[in-house]
Formats: C-alpha cells, structure tokens, sequence
C-alpha cells in the first residue's frame, strides 16, 4: 500500500515502493533508531495529506523506513490510517493486511482520519468509515480507537490546496453564502498527536466540578471542522500576483456581474441534492441524527467551532450570525417518551410541537404551552420560552432534569434541579455545556375557555393586577400599537365561567396558531422568516414592576407595533432574568427603520432593563 514518507514528499521516493511491496514507514522517538520506544505507522493509501502528516511527525520524532511486520522496537506502536473516498474490495485488502501485520506488534494506538462528509448524509463516507473500524475489531488489536473527521484540509500537498492554487484568480465569481468548514493541516496535526500521545484528555473538573460520568477513550469520534468560511474569502487567499493570474481575476469579476457566481453558487446547490459527494462544497448546518454525533461535533477541539442550536429559529427568524462557526441542529434528535408518572423524556430536538403530539394522544399536555411550537425543548433551558401559564411562567420552570454534555471535563452529566449543574447552567448562554436531554413535568390534559375583555387607558396598576389574576388558568394582555389606547385582556379557565368563548385545546390565540400554520408550509415558512429577518424588528424586555410602570407611561413615543404582555414569577436560579423579582414579559414588535428611534427611548427611559437574547433580532 501507499506509505508516505516522513520528512520531504519525494516525487518518486523508493519508500514509497518498498510500501507497496508490504512495508511501511514509522517514527521513532528514541534518540536513536536502534531505540524505537515510540513507533507510529502511518498509512495513506495514496492521500498527500497523509503526507504531510508524515511530515509534521517527523518534525519531532527520529525518522527511519523499518518493515511492517519487523520485530525491533518492543515498545508500543501507533497505526494512523488516512482512509481514501472510498474503501473497495482491493483496499480493503490491502488494509486488512497492514492490520492483521500491525496485530503481531503490541499497539496502544490506531487512529482513523476519515471525513467529515458522514455528517452530511454521505452514504459512501459512512460505509467507508464502518468497513475500516469493523476490519480494526476483526483485527483482534486491543487498542484504543479514535476517528478523526475533518473539514477540508488545508495542508502544503491536499488536493484542496492544489485546486485552491489552481482557481484562486477567479475569486470574484465564488458567492459569499458559498461556504464550507476549512481547517488548517497543522491543527488536524496537532490534535491527532495529541490523541495519540494522551495529550488530548481534558485534565480538569469541568463547569460543575467530577459530578458525571467520563465519557470512554478505548472507542471515539472526533470531529474537527474548522472555520466555516466563504469560498471567495480562501480563494482570495490563493489568487496570486502574476499578471496572467490577474487577468484572470479580471475576466471573473465581469462575468460575476453578469451573475456567472450566482449560477456557480445555484449549481452547487442543486449538485448537493442529487449527489452526496457534492455536499462538502456548501455546508452551513450539520443536522446529527444521534447523541454520540452530537457529542462527536461538540468535544473540547471542537466546540468553539460550532454553534448548537435547536429548531434554529435564532438564524432562520432573528437573523443571529456567527461568524467562523458552523451551526450544529439537534433537530434530527427528537424523540419524546415518558419517564415516569407526569414526566416526559425528550431529546435536545424535539420541538414543543412534537411533544404537545406525543402527551395529547396520552391524555395529557405541557404546562407551558408557547404561541409558537416550533422551538425545540433543548433550547428552553438557555433561552427563556414562556406562554401565558399563571403555574409556570416558562418551559425551563417545569424542566426536573436535565442531561448535558460538558466539553471540559468530557462527561455526561444528569442534574436534577435542585443540584448545581442545573442550577449555574439554565438560562446562562456563556455555559459550553450542550443539552442531550431534558425531562419536563406534565399534567392531565385540559380544556380552556377563554374570556376576552377590552379595557380603555389602562393604567399600568390595572394590568399588573390582570396579569397577576391566579384564578385563571393562563393570561395574557395584547396592545395592537403603542399609540392604541385600548388593551385586549385574555384569560384562560379550565371551567366555563361567565362570557367565554368555545372550548380550546389549549391557550393560544388565532395569531399563535397562524404562525404555526404558515411554518408547515415551506414556501409560507420561507416568506414569513424572510420578512421578519430583513423588515420587521422583534425584541422581548423582561420589566421589573418599578420598570413597567415607566414603560406603560411612555412606550406611545415609540412606533411600537405589537406589544404582548404576559405575568413571569421569580425563580430565584443564579443566571435567570427573573432571579430576584418577578418580571412582565413585553413582547415587542416595529419596522427596522423605527430601531433607532427605539434603541434612543430604551437608552432615555430603560437603560438597565433587561432582554430575551434568544428573542431579539439581529
């Protein structure tokens, strides 16, 4: 098989033919080559970046070309494989036999260096990656197993680089929603040896301290992707300075105003729908269909690179961008069970929809119920997800555990919500924790009957009572503009009582139920998301009593065009909004060419107040 050589990368090495004919090439990092203590084996399988993998081992490790299946050297030895596109028959041939070979020696270490293409769908990756770790069991090696699976690698010899190199002058016509996960080769470098040495082991406690159980290193996945970048931006990087290669970069940016790129960037788009191997060339979203993926993307190497999410109404809706990270969904990791009486276990991405579903056919249903449903359960336990619950004021009210994934420490940590690691991460958005699961108390499913009332100048004293009203079951005060001197006043009863409206299913209103109805449909999902991303400006404020008062006396001064009100009961959790005392929810709406108006009243009569961060438009 193909065996890179350490050191420089020879046209036409005679290593590279002596591994061919059955060996290959190690490091050793004896002080001389007569003492190889620690041999690391390296097999490419015709990859450049196994190359220059070679290439940065040898920087530290003594350097020498030895048989596979040579005896010298008792101590333990390394086997780091690069797995090609794909893995067909003669392949797996060739790398059955550099296993069974490396089985005679005593081997401590195997890494796989597949892709990051198993993430997205690619049923050739997946199978090449499954063939490779079946032949490493069937191997009989007892050692620890890590896979490695990059972003596009960008090192002195990949083939990224040399097609970079080559395309770099015609930037111009490369859209920048075009992007995709680069890393750089001498990260991926540094973290496979750093893995195999046991460098990589997170050596603390963690955000909550030993609590959790260790996740094992004998079998792992790691996925390391790198900055998500524009394609124009890395091709900028290569364009060169020749004056061929500036031609070039001139004809590219004539043909891109004639819109060539965007024909490019719509191309791709359609090639990755058809064709799997296409995906890698524009990804913005990973969408993990399981915990140990989500674990495999969210490790301490990797963390920083990615933005976990849930239904992902952040971006889609509020427009949130983050810069150099790709977003992770946790919307494929939905399911919804029951764990006891009144409990329900639901997965990071199970959306509030999902779970309404699942209790209605049993009898039963949440305690908070949203206006909008399509918001995942995980996201509840960072972002503040209320309705108009009098019991509850939010989703995380009625959370009683909640199972996280500490990148710090590596553990899996179950807290109920009286114990610390419930406590210091709910609510608090600069946690690196990432939620697996969370279990909500439920309750018999009910009946509501809604009464209506219109009430003209309101004082703010006269709402705060309303809202406060714990005879009903659910209340909550809408204003149709802030120079409106009307309020509609809806609570919700479990009984009939006086002039109430039909029987409900539950507490929303017609606009709640609206926006539910227009995100089923794609085309009405797009639109709807599209405007509130470019025309209109939403933002939630979490008043304290003394702060709503001074609101309700001035918000006519701005162009406020939806104001909702619902009643929020203090919590007393460290990093929670409503610590200390308990708040009114102001759900807000305006045009984005009021914002500066807007922003100038918050500054004049707010300037302390608080927001929704995971409410608020970018």
């Amino acid at each position: 098989m193909d065996s890179p050589s350490f050191g420089s990368i020879p046209t036409a090495a005679p290593s590279d033919r002596r591994g061919e004919a059955g060996e290959v090439l190690c490091a050793a990092a004896g002080p001389e080559p007569a003492d190889r203590g620690d041999v690391v084996f390296i097999a490419g399988f015709g990859s450049a970046i196994a190359a220059d993998f070679a290439a940065f081992v040898g920087r530290e490790a003594r350097v020498e070309v030895v048989p596979v299946d040579d005896e010298g050297g008792r101590g333990p030895a390394s086997l780091v494989v690069f797995l090609p596109p794909s893995l067909g028959e003669p392949g797996r041939r060739r790398l059955a036999e550099l296993l069974d070979a490396a089985a005679r020696r005593s081997v401590g270490f195997v890494g796989i260096v597949g892709t990051f293409r198993v993430h997205l769908n690619d049923p050739v990756a997946e199978e090449t990656e499954r063939l490779a770790l079946a032949l490493v069991r069937s191997s009989g090696i007892a050692a620890r197993v890590a896979v490695f699976r990059p972003g596009l690698v960008l090192s002195p010899n990949s083939g990224v680089s040399r097609w970079l190199g080559r395309l770099g002058p015609l930037f111009p016509l490369a859209p920048g929603r075009l992007r995709t996960c680069f890393i750089e080769g001498e990260e991926l470098f540094a973290a496979i040896e750093a893995e195999r040495s046991g460098d990589a082991r997170p050596g603390g406690t963690g955000e909550v301290g030993p609590a959790g159980r260790a996740m094992g290193h004998r079998r792992r996945a790691y996925t390391y992707l790198g900055a998500n970048l524009a394609w124009r931006e890395v091709l900028e990087r290569h364009r060169g300075t020749s004056a061929g290669r500036r031609v070039a970069t001139a004809v590219a940016r004539v043909l891109s105003w004639l819109l060539a790129g965007q024909l490019v960037a719509l191309a791709v788009g359609l090639l990755s729908r058809w064709f799997p191997g296409a995906r890698p060339w524009s990804v913005r979203t990973l969408k993990p269909r399981s915990m140990r993926e989500i674990v495999s993307l969210c490790h301490d190497g990797n963390i920083g690179r990615v933005r976990v999410v849930g239904y992902n109404n952040g971006v889609n809706h509020f427009g949130h961008r983050y810069p150099g990270r790709t977003i992770v969904s946790t919307v494929c990791c939905r399911r919804a069970v029951h764990a006891g009486p009144r409990v329900l276990k639901a997965d990071c991405g199970a959306t509030i929809r999902g779970a309404r579903e699942y209790l209605g056919g049993r009898g039963e249903e949440l305690f908070v119920m949203p206006n909008y449903s399509f918001v995942s359960v995980g996201t509840s336990f960072f972002v503040p997800i209320h309705g108009s619950s009098v019991d509850y004021a939010t989703v995380a009210d009625t959370a009683c555990r909640v199972v996280l994934y500490d990148p710090n420490s590596d553990r899996i940590v179950s807290a109920g919500r009286d114990e610390g690691a419930f406590r210091e991460n709910v609510y608090n958005l600069r946690s690196r924790m990432v939620v697996l699961r969370l279990y909500l108390r439920t309750k018999p499913k009910s009946t509501y009957y809604v009464r209506r009332e219109t009430w003209k100048n309101a004082g703010a004293d006269d709402l705060l009572a309303a809202l406060r009203d714990r005879d009903a079951a659910n209340v909550e005060i809408r204003q149709a503009h802030a120079a409106s001197d009307t309020v509609t006043i809806s609570k919700y009863y479990n009984e009939p009582s006086g002039p109430s409206g039909p029987a409900q299913e539950s507490p929303r209103d017609a606009l709640g139920r609206l926006w539910d109805r227009l995100e089923e449909n794609p085309v009405t999902s797009f639109l709807m998301h599209a405007l509130s991303r470019h025309v209109a400006w939403h933002t939630e404020l979490f008043l304290t009593p003394a702060e709503f008062e001074r609101f309700w006396a001035t918000h006519a001064e701005v162009a406020l065009r939806k104001i909702q009100l619902r009643y929020i009961r203090r919590d007393g959790m460290p990093h929670s909004p409503f610590r200390d005392e308990d708040c009114v929810s102001a759900d807000l709406f305006l045009f984005r060419f009021d914002k500066a108006a807007f922003d100038g009243y918050l500054a004049k009569n707010l300037p302390n107040v608080r927001c929704n961060p995971g409410k608020h438009s970018n």
